[in-house]
């Protein structure tokens, strides 16, 4: 597997890579680096290298983070799981759906059915998409009624309206970045402040952030972004906005920059329930599917018709999964005992990084690449390889875990 990992540095496939691993019981802790944090070279024609420390653009791998924050608000009371957003987003409840257009090309709004949760917004079936997913909300910019944020070159992440009523089809969107908002506004506190006190602070991260461009000290060593061209497979520097500057609001479903070596200490704060970030009855909260048939049939219906985006990182396309708080549920062993097994959760972010927590072996695995598109076949190759290699070296004789996504 690490041979694979530096042949792929070596012949110009990736540019570098940060691999983790680690059990429940602390006997299994893997740490692996290869290759550079760029393809550009400095004025000593070095590639500096990708190394544990190196902040790099997380995406949606922030969801996990902006989950695990709104669940805090849950514990301490301040906020219902299943109570309405209406309190505290009034915005997002005021929204009405985009059906369609008129003969005239007007957007035909209609008033929602029903009432969004925070348990919506974390499982993402509020109703609300994202612009580059949904046809509607294409159409919906490309006509000029979505207003353009021109200091980035973005949209809002909070201005598209909704496609489709709460608890009616799981759709991947903006939710988390409306659950960061709710955070902000239950609390007080900046989405940054609120992270910085409740994330970093329990688990002694400093270098965790939705402020890059303030902090110079994480600035001088980010990894830079690397995109693959379609057509000759070389990759190139891509001097994009989205890595260039902090957003207005610190959006909470895409925005931190982390050293993986600190998201490894989130994820494996999960892995072992130790209370430290939540309580080990909110975190078994997480495992457990949260769709009903109809939605779990329609979500796999989407991803198997989504290889372009293949949600699951790794994992094969046609596996029967849900979804939890935070992430996917796989709802089948992957390869027998070989690798993930049922109720293991996962997500990630579009520079190919890819968390997994399995509760039932007791392990999580992290992958770093900032290489995109998202779902590039090598790095989703050498993701597969390093997992399967993980599921080999776990400590035989580990005490059973119960394993709530399990639990008839």
């Amino acid at each position: 597997m690490e041979t694979a990992f530096r042949s792929a540095v070596k012949t110009g496939q990736i540019p570098g890579a940060v691999i983790m691993a680690r059990d429940r019981s602390g006997q299994l802790s893997y740490t692996r680096c290869f290759g550079a944090r760029t393809v550009v070279r400095d004025e000593w024609n070095r590639l500096p290298p990708m190394q544990v420390d190196t902040p790099c653009r997380l995406a949606s791998a922030t969801k996990l983070l902006t989950t695990i924050m709104a669940l805090q608000c849950v514990e301490q009371g301040l906020v219902g799981l299943d109570e309405t957003v209406d309190r505290l987003l009034p915005d997002l409840s005021a929204m009405k759906v985009l059906e369609g257009f008129d003969a005239a090309g007007e957007p035909k709004m209609r008033e929602r059915k029903g009432k969004i949760t925070l348990r919506h917004l974390l499982t993402h079936t509020s109703g609300l998409s994202y612009v580059f997913l949904h046809p509607l909300l294409q159409e919906y910019m490309a006509k000029g009624h979505l207003q353009t944020a021109q200091k980035f070159g973005i949209q809002s992440r909070l201005a598209p309206p909704a496609v489709n009523d709460p608890g009616a089809e799981w759709i991947y969107g903006a939710n988390l970045d409306w659950a960061g908002k709710l955070v902000e506004r239950v609390t007080g506190l900046d989405l940054e402040q609120y992270l910085q006190e409740n994330i970093c602070g329990p688990l002694d991260i400093t270098d965790m952030t939705f402020k890059l461009q303030q902090r110079p000290d994480l600035l001088s060593k980010r990894a830079d972004q690397t995109h693959r061209n379609k057509a000759d497979g070389r990759l190139r520097y891509d001097d994009s906005v989205y890595f260039r500057s902090d957003g207005d609001e610190c959006f909470g479903g895409q925005g931190v920059f982390s050293g993986p070596e600190s998201y490894m200490k989130v994820v494996h704060s999960i892995l072992q329930r130790d209370g430290r970030l939540l309580q080990p009855e909110t975190v078994d909260l997480m495992f457990q599917p949260a769709l009903d048939a109809q939605m779990e049939e329609q979500m796999n219906q989407h991803m198997d018709a989504s290889p372009h985006i293949n949600y699951g990182g790794p994992m094969p396309m046609v596996l029967r999964r849900s979804f939890g708080l935070g992430g996917i549920v796989a709802l089948e062993d992957l390869d027998g005992e070989k690798w993930r097994r049922k109720g293991s959760l996962t997500f990630g972010g579009g520079p190919n990084i890819v968390w997994q927590i399995d509760p039932t072996v007791g392990l999580c695995t992290l992958v770093f690449f900032q290489l995109e598109p998202w779902n590039d076949p090598v790095c989703r190759s050498l993701t597969q390889k390093f997992e399967q290699a993980m599921y080999t070296q776990i400590p035989p004789g580990l005490p059973p875990s119960v394993n709530p996504s399990n639990k008839e």
